[in-house]
């Protein structure tokens, strides 16, 4: 809900950018290789981990099967064999390379499978954390960097757990198998490389905390990156009209340069590793083909076992060096993980009570004694207390800044005041069920949000379940069926990104349509007008006044066309009401108010500005 809530948040955001800023990357940011709660992640996707794991020891399998049916060919071969006794091997060796291509296959799609699933799942939980946070969440984050947690640190988690953890288990089994077969056919040399394959696995450990320095301050630089990438995006329009596009494209260049140092540093430290893993593995093979030759000759081992040594003492290193290949791939998948699971550990700002209180019969609004401070010590409203009865037209008024959006958010729980309290139908907002509360609160915002879908998918978000003819119904109660039935598929037009293919006037008609279907008993006119022309202006006035007919409205007012009419006008200074009253009443005996109007903060309305009847103080 795209409402002028977001410019009172942006203190809130302001403090949260404030830590970002001063944050520097450390080994912390990343969570271990292995840990209990990021393998709670795969919840869902096991039974497709664990086939992955049979599939890697399969495949570790034909590599034993096929080192021993060679190694016994070429003994054959050495003892003078008759090429029909080797025959059988070499077509079993042939057999073994043949179902190892189909492993691998078979391997490859379980891993794809389970990245789909573990993505889907993920994502879903986060989004349902991000609904759980709300708006107060969300507009004290950057939206590039919540984006980046959600979408390319899913992705990233995803090359984790199809590719290292899936193979985590069946790479280690399979190695520790293969070492214990060449214990038993030599214990010195099965130590050997018992010994090597030991360094091999330490050597990430011994790298760790240099690699997630690197890690994170990579994944930070790419938070950071994608964040402005999709700031300058958003904000095109305004860095053309200022001519500033230049100086942000060289503010993103050399942010563009502190991510290429970071990548090279991440990957610098991980071929590094990488290295030292494959010089191990080779020193390791070497070193045992090397006493396997002198065994040999000492008499203590047979030809086969020589050839079992050379054939197997590389497969016995060649499971861990594939998981090496997925860990350095999945490694940025630590750091991300820390982002996800900064996500699922946020508070929100506000909780559904436990027992909720039954819905309230009454559409009357009561503020009660209400303070309320985004940071603390600045109080956006203070001890504030109004009634406002069913059925009810109230506009409040006020300087940027007096509070008058704060109470709207306080009013739809996105946030909860710290003193006082607010009731609705005499219940306590804290003991309603917020879907409950914002079932019965519908809202018209200055900016309006449209999403990118067509005209339909856009009204039916007031209600999911409404027939063409109720959308036509209050299509026409908002002044929009017309020009609707003008777009080219008429009511399945896609609209475009915030309904960019639509003026503002026929945005904001959409827009009362989709609170006329949500019939919402209690209605909030967010400035609802003040970004319209004259033109479009008295149009929409007479729509917004089908719409709060029967209900309690709100209004946070910038134009008498909104404030005249008002049942009671409230003046507001700072979070305090100073002056109640009707139009005629405050202009009469509140300075303030006629200030205000002095002031043009309060514009005339497009009929005020067309028949000279506007009002001066």
């Amino acid at each position: 809900m795209n409402m002028r809530i977001a410019f009172d948040s942006r203190r809130v955001a302001a403090a949260t950018r404030e830590s970002e800023a001063g944050r520097t990357a450390g080994p912390g940011d990343a969570v271990a290789p292995v840990t209990p709660r990021l393998l709670r992640l795969s919840a869902g996707v096991r039974g497709w981990m664990a086939l992955g794991t049979l599939m890697t020891l399969a495949v570790t399998g034909t590599y034993v099967g096929q080192g021993i049916v060679i190694a016994s060919a070429v003994e054959r071969i050495f003892t003078g064999a008759e090429w029909s006794a080797i025959a059988g091997h070499l077509v079993a060796a042939v057999a073994l390379v043949a179902v190892r291509s189909v492993l691998l296959w078979l391997r490859e799609l379980t891993a794809v499978a389970t990245g789909a699933a573990l993505k889907s799942r993920l994502r879903r939980r986060l989004y349902t954390k991000l609904f759980e946070l709300g708006p107060a969440y969300v507009q004290g984050s950057r939206t590039g960097a919540v984006q980046a947690t959600v979408v390319d640190g899913v992705e990233k988690l995803d090359v984790y757990f199809s590719r290292f953890a899936a193979q985590f288990a069946g790479a280690a089994l399979g190695a520790a198998g293969i070492l214990a077969g060449l214990l038993v056919v030599d214990p010195v040399i099965g130590l050997t490389l018992l010994a090597g394959a030991l360094a091999i696995a330490a050597t990430p450990l011994l790298a760790r905390r240099l690699q997630a320095e690197r890690s994170s301050w990579f994944w930070s630089q790419w938070r950071r990156l994608g964040a402005d990438h999709l700031d300058v995006l958003q904000g095109m329009t305004t860095l053309k009209a200022f001519d500033a596009s230049a100086g942000r494209g060289r503010e993103l260049a050399r942010e563009s340069w502190d991510f290429y140092r970071a990548s090279i540093r991440f990957v610098a430290v991980a071929n590094l590793r990488t290295g030292a893993m494959g010089l191990l593995s080779s020193g390791g093979i070497a070193l045992a083909v090397g006493l396997g030759a002198v065994r040999l000759a000492q008499g203590a081992l047979g030809v086969f076992d020589l050839l079992l040594v050379l054939l197997l003492a590389r497969e016995a290193f060649r499971p861990l060096e594939e998981l090496q290949k997925a860990y350095h791939s999945a490694y940025p998948a630590l750091s991300a993980a820390a982002g996800v699971f900064e996500l699922l550990d946020a508070e929100p700002a506000v909780h559904d009570p436990r027992e909720p209180a039954p819905a309230p019969r009454s559409g009357s609004v009561t503020f009660e004694n209400v303070t309320f401070a985004y940071t603390p010590g600045r109080p956006a409203v203070r001890n504030l207390s109004i009634h406002i009865d069913e059925g009810e037209t109230v506009a409040f008024v006020g300087r940027s800044g007096a509070g008058k959006s704060t109470l709207v958010a306080l009013l739809l729980r996105f946030f909860d005041a710290q003193d006082g309290g607010i009731t609705l139908g005499g219940i306590d907002l804290r003991h309603l069920a917020i879907p409950e509360l914002r079932r019965r609160i519908a809202v018209v915002a200055q900016a309006t949000y449209l999403f990118h879908g067509s005209v339909r998918d856009n009204l039916l978000v007031g209600d999911p379940g409404a027939d063409q003819s109720r959308l036509e119904d209050a299509a026409r109660a908002a002044g929009a069926h017309q020009f609707i039935q003008r777009l080219p598929h008429g009511y399945d037009t896609v609209v475009g990104e915030r309904g960019a293919t639509l003026s503002g006037g026929e945005r904001q008609r959409i827009a009362i349509a989709r609170a006329l279907l949500k019939d919402a008993p209690i209605l909030v006119l967010d400035e609802a007008t003040s970004s319209i022309d004259a033109k479009n202006e008295a149009e929409i006035q007479q729509a917004l006044d089908r719409l709060a007919a029967g209900r309690t409205t709100l209004a946070i007012a910038h134009r008498l066309s909104t404030v005249q009419h008002a049942d009671r006008i409230v003046l507001l200074d700072h979070g305090r009401i100073t002056d109640v009253g009707t139009h005629a009443e405050l202009l009469e005996h509140s300075t303030g108010y006629a200030r205000l109007v002095a002031a043009s903060t309060l514009e005339p309305s497009a009929e005020t500005r067309t028949s000279g009847s506007g009002l001066s103080a």
